[in-house]
Order: structure tokens, then sequence, then C-alpha cells
């Protein structure tokens, strides 16, 4: 995986998760936590969530990841963003807990969800991705 691919996973907490409906698109602002390979993002709904039905009738999402949270306004700095496809991932029991902790230290306000019992922790395994540095340089790639 590129660099800056990583770099920008890495250096964000933030993303909008995009699911689909029959033909009608729906995105969430999400926070995340990753895996250890950089390939899944790990995300919390509640099993009521117009997002986790929409997964399940779709398991293929498009997430994205951008760098205006980690930017001074204003900036000279160029804005970057990444698009990703991908698919929902299923949690065994252990690595629901695993994950449920990650969540827990890194985003404390996910507390309340956290508890909810009707909380769902799921992953999406990113699979591709479309690299923009400004309007016009972009790098595609697989994961």
């Amino acid at each position: 995986m590129l660099d800056r691919v990583k770099e920008m996973l890495m250096a964000n907490s933030l993303c909008v998760l995009c699911t689909v409906s029959g033909d009608l698109p729906y995105c969430s602002l999400m926070t995340y936590v990753l895996s250890d390979d950089l390939k899944t993002v790990y995300m919390v709904t509640v099993r009521e969530s117009r997002k986790y039905k929409n997964l399940l009738e779709n398991s293929t999402v498009s997430l994205l990841v951008d760098n205006r949270q980690n930017l001074a306004y204003p900036s000279d700095e160029t804005v970057s963003s990444i698009t990703f496809e991908g698919g929902l991932k299923y949690l065994a029991p252990l690595e629901t807990e695993i994950i449920r902790t990650k969540l827990a230290e890194s985003h404390v306000e996910l507390k309340e969800i956290l508890k909810n019992p009707d909380c769902i922790i799921f992953g999406i395994e990113l699979k591709t991705f479309l690299l923009l540095n400004g309007p016009v340089d972009s790098v595609q790639g697989k994961i």
C-alpha cells in the first residue's frame, strides 16, 4: 500500500461510510480504528440503524478519508482524500471484544453506544483506493 494512504489512515479517525439500499445511497460520518495490517477499519453502530440495515442488504461500501481535520485553517497545504471500495467483514466474538476495547480506548465519545446491548461492531475490508492530492493529482490501487 502506498505510504501516503497508510499515513492518512493512521493520522485520521473520522471517515464517511457510504452504504446503499436498493438504488439509494446513504452516508454516515463515523469514527474508526484500524487493523494492524491497515486493511480493515472497524466501527460501531446499533442494530436498528439505517446504515446497518443497508449493510445487511448490500455489503459493498465506499469509504472516504481525508486530511481536513489535520489542516490548520486557512491552509496552503493541499487537501488530500482517499476513496476506498470495500465490503462488510463479520467478526468472531473474541475479535469483537478486542475491537470494542480498542474503540473505547481510542474514542471516549463512543462510551454510550458501546454499552448499548444493541451495538454492533463490524469491519470494512478495504479492497481498492483512489488517492487524490488536490483536485487533479490521483493514484489508484489495490490494498
